[in-house]
């Protein structure tokens, strides 16, 4: 079993990534920890608390991180996730009977990696509490086995602009700063997640058990958005494909490029920037990163049912 910390933003893909570590025997949850993004820092931990919280699984302790990119302003996602988040839904636990941790979250993740206890870190937000963790330690954070990164756009589309997906686009100089540590960084972008597609017809056969439920209520509203404005058949599982790396490898082709992020485009800000000329003469590319190229989409979308069918 691999001990992760989830660094996210809940966030509605963040939250069935929460569900489907938590229904996972091959994943223990170390820690959560929350960033700006999805929605605010003080929702995103509340969201996080309110998951674990339902769940029973009061032992995961959540610490709150960055409320602001490194530089820029912030940008949130409520008009695709909820004023809360999380589809705007009451079905579920409305609030935590507990609070976050005292620890700031880029400590917590020093600590615990410092500690021995976590290896891997899977992020599904914007990089900044990662950015502030091997800023302050990068000694500790690059003995880390892997960071694995939900974010950037290759040959696809962005999301929040023509180039640029939503979470390095939240912090792109957060995004730059951590794709050029040492660390072995998997990046998890959208040219696969968008190949992961949960339908409505997939939704209703999760049985009406305490996950089935859970799913079914805070999807409605993401699920409208894909499906009305990027025309799909349902929504992509953007952070759960990270979670979906981490318990089995198998799921996702990778392939190692330089990657950057752009921090001063007019039209290209938060553009995942890789280097595809390698092997050029004069081009002396330094691969720093593996991008998920290809996804066995069905394969991890049956496990992904099958998961979020437990009780």
């Amino acid at each position: 079993m691999k001990n992760v910390i989830l660094d996210c933003d809940p966030g509605v893909d963040d939250a069935l990534a929460i569900l489907l570590a938590l229904n996972s025997d091959n994943v223990g949850i170390e820690g959560i920890t929350t960033v700006h993004g999805n929605t605010t820092l003080d929702q995103t931990t509340k969201n996080a608390l309110r998951v674990l919280d339902y769940f029973g699984r009061l032992d995961i302790p959540v610490a709150a991180g960055a409320s602001n990119p490194l530089l820029c302003e912030v940008h949130n996602a409520e008009n695709v996730h909820g004023k809360d988040g999380l589809g705007d839904v009451s079905n579920i636990v409305p609030y935590s009977t507990r609070r976050e941790i005292e620890t700031p979250a880029h400590q917590y993740i020093i600590d615990r990696v410092s500690s021995g206890a976590v290896k891997t870190i899977v992020a599904t937000g914007a990089l900044t509490n990662i950015a502030l963790a091997f800023d302050n330690n990068p000694e500790v954070m690059n003995t880390l086995d892997e960071l694995v990164i939900m974010g950037g756009a290759f040959r696809h589309p962005g999301n929040v602009s023509p180039v640029a997906e939503a979470n390095f686009y939240a912090d792109p100089e957060a995004a730059d700063y951590v794709l050029a540590q040492d660390v072995k960084k998997i990046i998890i972008p959208l040219d696969v997640t968008h190949q992961v597609i949960l339908t409505p017809e997939l939704v209703k056969s999760i049985p009406d058990n305490r996950s089935g439920i859970f799913v079914k209520s805070i999807v409605k509203r993401y699920q409208n958005f894909y499906m009305n404005v990027w025309a799909l058949k349902g929504n992509p599982l953007h952070d759960p494909s990270a979670i979906g790396y981490v318990i089995n490898p198998d799921f996702l082709a990778l392939e190692q490029f330089q990657a950057n992020v752009e921090t001063l485009g007019k039209h290209t800000r938060g553009m995942m920037i890789v280097e595809q000329r390698a092997g050029l003469a004069g081009i002396n590319a330094k691969p720093n990163a593996y991008i998920a190229t290809a996804v066995k989409a069905k394969e991890f979308m049956d496990y992904f049912i099958s998961s979020v069918s437990k009780a």
